[in-house]
């Protein structure tokens, strides 16, 4: 004999979800971890540095301002981090980037990602990219960029190398390895 209610998934995920928080927040802490223990204040670092690489741009032959799919690129990032107190930080950049020099054209992006930092050494990122250069000619000026990267130090410097992909709807998706020097 049925209640004549009938519960979608949608709501069953939901109350799940909700159980799921309130149970967290209810939570017997009396096995208290070290962390809890030690006053920890959250510290925020600055990194800023000079970045050059390659992006490879797919389909760019068929547009008109390229005359090849190989771009060289060069730019400026900044990079925040507020630490975590072990081993994972959060991290926010701000990346502006100018592509195509080497072929006299002139395609600037914007690209403010977030997302973490493990060891201080390997960041993943993602977050919108802004373009004012759009190949495929259909008015896609902001995309996707995921952003994988590992910095070394050097010192009181460090050299970042970073891969990001940025997807496209027209199949203009673009891949790019960049490099530099931070301080």
């Amino acid at each position: 004999v049925g209640t004549g209610i009938v519960v979608s998934d949608r709501h069953k995920k939901f109350t799940t979800l909700l159980v799921g928080c309130m149970l967290a927040l209810t939570s017997n802490t009396s096995d208290a971890s070290p962390r809890d223990t030690v006053n920890l204040t959250q510290e925020w670092t600055s990194r800023y540095g000079l970045r050059f690489g390659y992006v490879y741009l797919n389909k760019a032959e068929t547009s008109k301002h390229f005359v090849s799919n190989h771009l060289s690129t060069v730019g400026l990032e900044s990079q925040q981090t507020l630490a975590g107190g072990s081993w994972l930080d959060i991290l926010f950049i701000q990346n502006l980037m100018v592509s195509g020099l080497d072929q006299s054209v002139m395609a600037p992006s914007l690209s403010l990602l977030v997302g973490l930092e493990i060891n201080k050494k390997l960041q993943l990122g993602v977050g919108p990219n802004i373009s004012i250069a759009d190949p495929s000619k259909q008015e896609h000026y902001v995309h996707l960029v995921t952003a994988i990267g590992y910095t070394m130090d050097a010192g009181l410097l460090s050299v970042p190398i970073h891969f990001s992909f940025i997807p496209d709807v027209e199949d203009f998706y673009r891949v790019g390895v960049t490099t530099g020097v931070n301080w």
